[in-house]
């Protein structure tokens, strides 16, 4: 053995054995796998990867593929996100992908990085491919990929339209609840003597005399002293019978001293079915409304007719 080769090994001997991680050679072992390997536009895949380095060292996997397009398509997209976990000393990480490009498609993912100590390694992934298949026939598979759709623009809303038409429609709601409350409005009371006398000319424009329908016309003219009464005298009442109404009413002289002859008339002619007279007719109705003068004159005496009739007894005194 020569000198230098004795001085080789006693230095071996001597000096310290440096750790395999430190070595400026670092071993790295990496595997990957697509599956499937063939696939449709559309059709999820996976790219498993697997990395074997020494213990202490620290792995970087990309986040996924290259996102840039090509001709207005993305042939690689990630779905999800990539999973990774560390089993020892193994990395392994896991991409879900997608491609929307036919043929034999790179799925461009960038290399992966392991460091220790200032020392890097990264194992390419430039080979890892996917094949995907058209669905399209043999003639028609030299096809044009249509250009990307413009981005999605929402349409501007005129609010101020909407308002003014809701505005428009409360607008027409309150107009037509106003009209609607003038139209139900309670009617003001019609003084009782205004009323007899309207009912009163009603009934002789119908010329029931001249018709030869005095039965009708006498009944109809009781009917008009007798809501007088009720709606002026205090105690009488619709359903009160001629008795009745005679004894809450007590009939003054005068005038009002027929009312009981004129009321049984009445009775005699709506219950008995009595004929009667042109003359009576005339004169009974000429009596009621004499009545029904007489009776507003005495129970409201600040009237017209109530001054008119005390106006006519002082000058007949």
């Amino acid at each position: 053995m020569s000198f230098v080769s004795l001085a080789l090994l006693l230095w071996q001997a001597v000096a310290p054995q440096a750790a395999p991680n430190a070595r400026a050679d670092l071993p790295v072992r990496m595997a990957f796998r697509v599956s499937p390997d063939t696939v449709l536009i559309g059709q999820p895949f996976s790219l498993f990867i697997k990395v074997l380095a020494p213990k202490g060292v620290r792995f970087e996997f990309p986040t996924g593929p290259d996102t840039a397009t090509q001709n207005g398509i993305r042939p690689i997209e990630l779905r999800g996100e990539r999973v990774v976990s560390m089993l020892g000393d193994t990395a392994v990480a896991l991409y879900n992908l997608v491609a929307w490009d036919i043929g034999t498609q790179p799925l461009r993912i960038p290399d992966v990085r392991v460091t220790f100590e200032g020392l890097e390694r990264r194992p390419p992934l430039g080979g890892a491919s996917v094949f995907v298949k058209s669905v399209l026939p043999a003639d028609t598979s030299l096809r044009i990929p249509k250009p990307a759709r413009p981005s999605i623009v929402l349409p501007v809303i005129n609010w101020w339209l909407w308002l003014m038409m809701l505005a428009a429609a409360i607008a027409a709601v309150l107009l037509w609840w106003v009209w609607r409350r003038w139209r139900n409005r309670p009617k003001p009371p019609v003084d009782p003597y205004v009323h007899a006398q309207h009912e009163f000319a009603r009934i002789e424009a119908q010329h029931l005399l001249e018709d030869g329908r005095y039965t009708e016309y006498f009944a109809a003219m009781v009917d008009v002293t007798r809501e007088y009464l009720v709606a002026r005298v205090p105690g009488v009442r619709r359903s009160d019978t001629t008795s009745e109404l005679l004894r809450t009413m007590k009939p003054h002289d005068g005038v009002e001293a027929v009312l009981p002859r004129l009321l049984e008339e009445s009775d005699l002619v709506k219950f008995a079915r009595a004929e009667t007279r042109l003359d009576d007719a005339r004169r009974g109705g000429t009596d009621l409304r004499a009545i029904v003068d007489h009776v507003e004159a005495r129970v409201n005496p600040a009237s017209q007719v109530g001054k008119r009739i005390a106006t006519a007894k002082a000058r007949a005194a």
